[in-house]
């Protein structure tokens, strides 16, 4: 792809008037980049596209109440999907059909089989690609990769993740809007959708900078089986029954021959700041990543990458690259636009793909207590 003269025509599914990831995450970059501009809002209905961009000054922009009608406009350039999973497949679909590329933030579908029928229905069709695996482009990404590179640590041997998510949805706190983040299993699903969404964004990251997994032994449980359902700060409902896993415990070997352990804990940290320790061991040194959440793609303030020689026993912090200035939850979703639109690298449907195979494994492994799975990388 070649980088654009003229700005992309953007489609937004799911932009609301009431809040939520799009109007924090993907607007702060799209209104004030020249290189796209949002010429459609695809709601429900057309009174909520009217008042979604009303609210946010849309002023290009038309309302649509169906994906088909939006993409048969000949407005549109680029479809961005940001709703619940659950719509991906019926939403996408027709917009690949009708040869628009097209941006889905993860977990691409429900199932592993109709991400595949996606990716190779966009093949077909010679659309381009783009799974919200944001902190893949992000500056703590970079960093990381530029140093990797420098031999400084030597061959890495070993990955050693810890961390938090920090978000209330996996904690004993469950605001009324994820209500299906307390199911185990969801109509239509195979997988548990709450940590499909977790551990794919966190894994991904890991495996894109040291390899992809070769096996995989997972524990998972449910630290909360109960939770209050909060609207803001009041409480609405006490002691809601909750069936979904909040922590999880894996371990395996990446294709680098790098033996990885990952551990995510739903809820907050210990304290406020710390829910990451993150060590990459080599044969001559290590590199150590803290920070407030294990969420790369929602992304921290203080993140800090260290580097230890072991000859010398010298600790350096490593200066991080320049991250774009938006606020916090819209830098890395701004830099995947940035590199697409000028025509670098960007993660797309292959490697949701992927990362979908690598959890039905992981699954897989939990439900026969551990056991250990292994999958040909791709």
């Amino acid at each position: 792809m070649s980088p654009s003269k003229s700005p992309i025509r953007v489609g937004l599914i799911g932009l609301s008037a009431d809040g939520g990831w799009a109007p924090v995450s993907h607007l702060p970059y799209l209104q004030n980049s020249s290189k796209y501009t949002i010429t459609a809002v695809c709601n429900s209905s057309l009174e909520s596209g009217n008042k979604a961009i009303s609210k946010y000054h849309l002023d290009s922009a038309k309302a649509y109440d169906s994906v088909e009608s939006m993409c048969d406009s000949a407005t549109v350039d680029l479809v961005v999907c940001v709703v619940v999973v659950f719509s991906h497949y019926k939403l996408i679909k027709p917009a690949i059909e009708r040869g628009k590329d097209v941006y889905v933030e993860w977990p691409l579908c429900t199932t592993t089989e109709e991400s595949k029928e996606l990716a190779q229905l966009a093949k077909e069709k010679g659309v381009k690609t783009i799974i919200g695996f944001q902190s893949r482009v992000g500056h703590v990404h970079s960093t990381l990769q530029e140093l990797l590179d420098s031999g400084r640590i030597g061959r890495v041997l070993a990955s050693h993740i810890v961390g938090s998510s920090t978000t209330p949805e996996t904690g004993n706190r469950l605001d009324k809007r994820y209500l299906y983040f307390k199911e185990r299993h969801t109509e239509g699903t195979k997988a548990q959708v709450t940590l499909t969404i977790y551990m794919g964004h966190t894994m991904d990251f890991v495996a894109s900078l040291l390899g992809q997994p070769e096996t995989v032994s997972a524990l998972l449980q449910t630290t909360w089986p109960y939770v209050d359902v909060v609207d803001g700060d009041t409480v609405i409902e006490r002691n809601v029954k909750k069936t979904a896993d909040d922590y999880a415990s894996l371990h395996g070997i990446l294709n680098k021959d790098v033996k990885y352990t990952y551990v995510l804990r739903g809820g907050d940290a210990f304290q406020e700041g710390d829910g990451l320790v993150w060590d990459i061991i080599g044969e001559k040194g290590q590199i150590r990543v803290t920070g407030a959440t294990i969420m790369f793609n929602i992304g921290a303030d203080n993140y800090k990458i260290q580097v230890k020689d072991y000859e010398t026993g010298k600790i350096e912090t490593v200066p991080m690259h320049e991250k774009l200035p938006l606020p916090l939850l819209a830098q890395n979703v701004g830099m995947l636009y940035e590199r697409f639109a000028d025509g670098q690298f960007v993660p797309s449907f292959e490697d949701a793909v992927r990362r979908h195979e690598f959890l039905d494994a992981v699954f897989a492994s939990n439900e026969e207590g551990g056991s250990v799975k292994t999958f040909t990388v791709k």
